[in-house]
């Protein structure tokens, strides 16, 4: 599985790595700092991926210069790109903010967790659940 992190904070993404080390996965991980950083690594000409496009982007919603919101907005308004998967994880357990991410199509929405043990968990969940969906052709 191809992911794009998008995350401004450098603990939440050191956790996220470790969690995908203990989850023994070998998934292909690029990371963007906020928004405008991960639109630009989606309309790359050659993409960091090995298969091209991610199969998922886990997506925090409070960063600077263009926050999670703002980026499903984007990235749902670009039919080359509009396709992506986004799963939210963030901190925000706000009412408004999950009900927003899921009017902008987010496939689904998690209060990030804060420990590492849990983080993994999500991983192993999320690698189990997209290795066993069918993926499109192209």
């Amino acid at each position: 599985m191809n992911i794009l992190l998008v995350e401004d904070n450098d603990v939440d993404a050191m956790m996220f790595d470790r969690a995908l080390r203990d989850a023994r996965s070998d998934n292909t991980v690029v990371r963007a700092r906020d928004g405008v950083e991960a639109l630009e690594v989606l309309n790359q000409q050659d993409p960091p991926f090995a298969a091209g496009a991610p199969f998922v982007v886990l997506l925090d919603i409070n960063m600077p210069r263009m926050n999670g919101h703002e980026f499903l907005q984007e990235l749902r308004a670009d039919d080359r790109i509009s396709l992506v998967t986004v799963v939210v994880v963030t901190t925000s357990s706000d009412q408004g903010d999950i009900e927003r991410a899921y009017e902008r199509h987010a496939s689904g929405y998690l209060v990030k967790p804060s420990r590492k043990s849990e983080m993994t968990r999500v991983i192993d969940c999320l690698t189990d659940y997209w290795d066993r969906c069918e993926r499109p052709l192209h």
